[in-house]
């Protein structure tokens, strides 16, 4: 991991002149892309639908209709995922999710954090301002390996809105409920390629690993009010970067590489994407080596290891000068040396 260490940034602002005014923005991007490829797999029923009327959402990719899980079912629940690591340390989580709100003078800081750094995130404020933090992580669509001409979905009839009586008749409306419905979701033993693309060189050893913290080994994804627990599983495939992107980085080229499958295997693809990745990337890391990285994340978190509790309270002073110095006007900023 140290080479991958060794190609990130430290810096996270610069100053920069324009007419009098001296003042810091977020570090000038360069030319460097890092990917992280994911297989995802269910592990339980997960329902992905975007509109009711949808019976799952999915899309042609590949020759084939598939299974597409938009960027923010993922994303989203990791990013809150982080939020719940820098709540646990005492360093950020403070804006509840999607709700962030910068009050008249109050420093940035107090509400962006190191997971607004990573994730991305916009707050508004006094007045008409919004304040919007591009996300230094960039999530595809994950798409699903096996064609929805498989047996995928699966159909449950389900009856809401019962009483203490145990009935679904309502008393005071004297009508009985009409919350009977079916629920479509996809079964255990789907495959989903997705990419996470880093670039611009904009990451720090900290973001990083709080990047791999934040997206775990498993969680409970899809829609929130019929999620019945932890029901996805995420093998990460490797790391690799050089200074420009590569159009692997997309699942349908992903999907393409890996070929027809009717009985697709985790470590079949595992291997065969890092055979494609590595041969598009000059640098790589094995999805193994990644493993025990990730791995030793987990066991220094849970224990409160003082090296990773100190990382993340440097990282959390480096983000406090970054977000406090960007949006803080230049005439209060002072003229700079």
């Amino acid at each position: 991991m140290e080479s991958l260490f060794q190609a990130l940034t430290q810096e996270v602002k610069t100053t920069y002149t324009l007419e009098k005014d001296d003042f810091d923005i977020p570090a000038l991007p360069q030319a460097q892309c890092i990917v992280i490829p994911l297989i995802r797999e269910t592990i339980a029923p997960l329902i992905i639908r975007n509109n009711d009327a949808d019976m799952v959402t999915d899309m042609f990719a590949a020759n084939q209709l598939r299974v597409r899980m938009i960027a923010s079912k993922t994303k989203g629940v990791e990013k809150r995922r982080g939020n719940q690591i820098l709540r646990s340390l005492g360093v950020g989580g403070k804006a509840a999710a999607n709700k962030a709100y910068i009050k008249d003078k109050q420093p940035a800081s107090e509400v962006f954090d190191l997971n607004t750094f990573v994730f991305g995130d916009s707050a508004n404020g006094a007045g008409k301002a919004i304040y919007p933090v591009h996300a230094a992580v960039l999530y595809s669509d994950a798409l699903s390996v096996q064609g929805l001409d498989q047996p995928l979905i699966d159909d449950v009839f389900r009856q809401g809105g019962i009483s203490e009586e145990f009935v679904s008749f309502d008393a005071q409306s004297h009508k009985t409920s009409s919350n009977i419905f079916t629920t479509r979701s996809v079964l255990p033993g789907t495959l989903f390629v997705q990419s996470i693309v880093m670039i611009g060189k904009r990451m720090t050893r900290e973001a990083f690993n709080h990047l791999l913290l934040s997206i775990g080994m498993a969680g409970a994804y899809g829609g929130a009010t019929a999620t019945t627990g932890t029901n996805l599983k995420t093998h990460l495939c490797g790391v690799y970067w050089g200074a420009f992107e590569r159009s692997n980085n997309a699942p349908q080229e992903m999907l393409m590489a890996l070929g027809e499958q009717s009985k697709p295997t985790v470590s079949d693809m595992v291997e065969k994407l890092e055979t494609l990745f590595g041969e598009a990337y000059h640098n790589t890391i094995s999805a193994s080596d990644l493993d025990k990285h990730v791995n030793k994340l987990v066991q220094d978190f849970e224990i409160n290891d003082t090296q990773l509790v100190e990382a993340y309270h440097q990282a959390s002073k480096q983000m406090k000068g970054l977000f406090d110095a960007w949006f803080t006007p230049p005439t209060k900023q002072g003229k700079k040396k």
